[in-house]
C-alpha cells in the first residue's frame, strides 16, 4: 500500500503512517503485517490523504477531550471518498503516572462489506501531547 502525503502535510501524518503500522502489528498476523498494515486487499480499499486527516483530527479531540469518559465517541466521513470511521475510548486509565486512553477504531470503506476493527493505546507526555504506548 502506498501512502502519498502532499508536503505540507508529512508532518501531520508521521504519528499516523506510526499509527497504521503499529495497528496492522497488533491486529494483523505477521505475515499479512508485511504485505498490508491493515491486512486487507491493497488493490481495493484505501484512505485517502482526506480519510487520514479526518480520523486524525477525531483521535486528537477525542484524547483532548477533559475527562473523557468510556463510551464516548467522534466520528469522521468523507463523502467524497464514501469511507467513514468511529473511535470509542472503551477506558482511561493511568501508566506510569501518566492518563492514557485505549481507543477502539472501526473503518468503513465503501468497496467493502463490513468495516475494519482495531484497538490502540495512546498516552499523554509531560509535555502533553499523545502518543501511542507500547
Amino acid at each position: 500500500m502506498a501512502i502519498f502525503v502532499g508536503d505540507n502535510q508529512n508532518a501531520r501524518f508521521v504519528g499516523f503512517l506510526a499509527l497504521v503500522m503499529t495497528i496492522g502489528m497488533i491486529q494483523s498476523q505477521a505475515c499479512l503485517a508485511q504485505i498490508n498494515p491493515f491486512g486487507w486487499d491493497p488493490n481495493s480499499a484505501v484512505l485517502t490523504d482526506r480519510d487520514w486527516h479526518l480520523l486524525s483530527e477525531a483521535t486528537v479531540s477525542l484524547n483532548r477531550t477533559p475527562k473523557a469518559f468510556a463510551g464516548e465517541m467522534r466520528t469522521w466521513d468523507n463523502p467524497t471518498s464514501r469511507a467513514s470511521g468511529k473511535i470509542t475510548l472503551v477506558r482511561a486509565y493511568e501508566s506510569k503516572g501518566t492518563i492514557c486512553h485505549q481507543l477502539h477504531y472501526t473503518i468503513s470503506f465503501f468497496e467493502r462489506p463490513g468495516s475494519q476493527d482495531y484497538h490502540l493505546n495512546w498516552c499523554r507526555t509531560s509535555g502533553g501531547e499523545w502518543k501511542i504506548d507500547s
